[in-house]
């Protein structure tokens, strides 16, 4: 398909990176880190940006779409100097989650992915991938490095590379009370919408698709990261044909919903990839 309007994607173009890198976790019967949607907003001005050393945050995410619901924990950490950040980069690690039946959360053995980040990206400016000095993903205690190169030569991280989520418009909203682990957070509260039509010229006709997105998203400063409390995007797509055709029934709607909600965050965090752990 071609695009006719605005172009804009609500994936952020390193959390599909991540997700080309995961693909060996989802083999191996591990949930996905889906860590970096903390990141889908990185260029959005409203919200702080704060790359701490020794912060972490744990999210819970859930896809609605289709009648299924996936749900998935992951832990972000930003490492200290001590683990390996320095004057030029930061060490994230994303480490998937399970839960206890006691509520509490404890990292999956051995799996998880780390990432070394230009500090550049705090400039807001160019692409995500970008600021993608190394990644490094890890499969049952063994790490695997990914090299500059074949990240850039994904076809899945190539085809999004000119579509990272650009809202048409920003609404702020009235404050929201958000409780994170017992405590209550006034957050500011923010909703972002774009919309893109693609077409494609069919034996029958034009198709046509208009695909609107919308974030919800609640921040506090002392949150790390991009201060995220919580956020709802909304996806709908919908096809039509031009001239309409008896023959041809465009196909049905659909909706995709993804819940980003956080359950703690703190700070003085040491690395759970380092050899031996």
């Amino acid at each position: 398909m071609r695009s006719t309007g605005t172009r804009s994607n609500i994936r952020n173009i390193l959390g599909l990176t991540l997700l080309w890198v995961a693909c060996g976790m989802i083999s191996s019967g591990v949930r996905p880190a889906r860590a970096l949607d903390v990141f889908t907003l990185w260029r959005q001005r409203e919200l702080p940006l704060r790359m701490t050393e020794g912060a972490w945050a744990d999210y819970r995410s859930q896809v609605m779409v289709g009648g299924r619901r996936d749900e998935g924990l992951t832990r972000v950490i930003c490492l200290d100097r001590e683990d390996g950040s320095d004057d030029e980069t930061w060490l994230l690690e994303l480490i998937p989650l399970d839960e206890l039946p006691d509520g509490s959360f404890v990292p999956v053995p051995g799996e998880g992915a780390r990432l070394r980040l230009s500090r550049t990206l705090l400039n807001r400016e160019g692409h995500l991938l970008d600021a993608v000095v190394e990644v490094e993903k890890w499969r049952n205690g063994i790490p695997e490095k990914i090299s500059e190169e074949q990240l850039r030569n994904d076809p899945l991280v190539s085809a999004s590379l000119d579509t990272e989520f650009t809202p048409d418009r920003t609404e702020r909203k009235d404050p929201t009370t958000r409780v994170v682990s017992g405590t209550q957070y006034l957050c500011g509260q923010f909703v972002m919408s774009a919309a893109d039509t693609q077409s494609a010229d069919l034996p029958a006709g034009r198709m046509i698709q208009i695909t609107t997105r919308e974030i919800t998203a609640a921040v506090h400063e002392e949150i790390p990261f991009l201060g995220l409390v919580f956020a709802a995007e909304r996806v709908r797509s919908e096809s039509k044909l031009d001239p309409p055709s008896r023959k041809f029934t465009p196909p049905a709607p659909q909706v995709r919903v993804e819940v980003m909600e956080l359950l703690g965050f703190g700070y003085k965090a040491k690395s759970v990839l380092s050899p031996g752990n």
